[in-house]
């Protein structure tokens, strides 16, 4: 197994308060007076859930970007969008497939530490690969004519932001900016009915897939275009 934080950790704050909680009530629980079993079970379930979501960063993102663009069906010179690119998770393999990417993010470090146009750059150099267009933008304002790709991508992003509203916009403006016969597909922990909601008016198809080998479980929507 090979671990690597290139491409950042998730929600830092949020595994760095599970790890520290989890070792202080397993420590106490074990160490302190009165002993507790129950405040060992809850330390230790505390620190699980933080490394799991630091394996998840570390292992398991590297390869579940390719069950996300497996699922998007990207093929070879295919002009392919990441929303919220981060890193370059999703960009950085479809590029190595071939495919004519382009990737858009805010680049926020309180999402995946690190986070900036600097250490996509650093990835893409590290894995060879060139001619990713890299913008900085908003998904809920896409600047790219309507029809521009065959397949956009995101990964964990669309619940970051925080009203239903812009939720629904950034889903329509991925949707606008995908081809006819294109696929969207959306990887995220929660608000999935919401984007189900959304897009089954408009797609030809719908399919779910349930993960659960990220934490939080996690499900992938795939919506293709009429």
């Amino acid at each position: 197994m090979r671990f690597t934080l290139r491409y950042g950790i998730d929600a830092p704050f949020w595994v760095g308060i599970l790890i520290v909680i989890g070792l202080i009530f397993s420590l106490v629980s074990l160490k302190g007076l009165p002993q507790s079993i129950g405040g060992l079970f809850f330390g230790l379930f505390m620190l699980s859930m933080g490394l799991w979501m630091f394996l998840y960063s570390t292992v398991i993102k590297i390869k579940h970007r390719h069950v996300i663009l497996r699922l998007a069906q990207v093929d070879r010179n295919d002009k392919v969008l990441d929303v919220g690119t981060g890193r370059g998770l999703l960009a950085i393999a479809a590029a190595q497939m071939g495919c004519k990417v382009t990737a858009i993010d805010r680049w926020s470090q309180w999402d995946i530490s690190g986070n900036s146009r600097e250490a996509f750059r650093k990835n893409a150099e590290m894995e060879q690969v060139a001619d990713i267009e890299l913008i900085d933008g908003d998904a809920c304002e896409l600047p790219f004519a309507a029809e521009s790709f065959d397949a956009v991508v995101s990964n964990f992003v669309i619940h970051n932001i925080k009203s239903a509203e812009d939720r629904e916009q950034a889903v329509r403006e991925m949707w606008r900016v995908l081809r006819p016969n294109g696929r969207l597909v959306i990887s995220d922990i929660q608000r999935i009915s919401e984007y189900i909601e959304i897009l089954a008016p408009l797609a030809s198809q719908i399919e779910t897939k349930r993960i659960f080998y990220t934490f939080p479980f996690s499900q992938i929507v795939v919506a293709h275009k009429k």
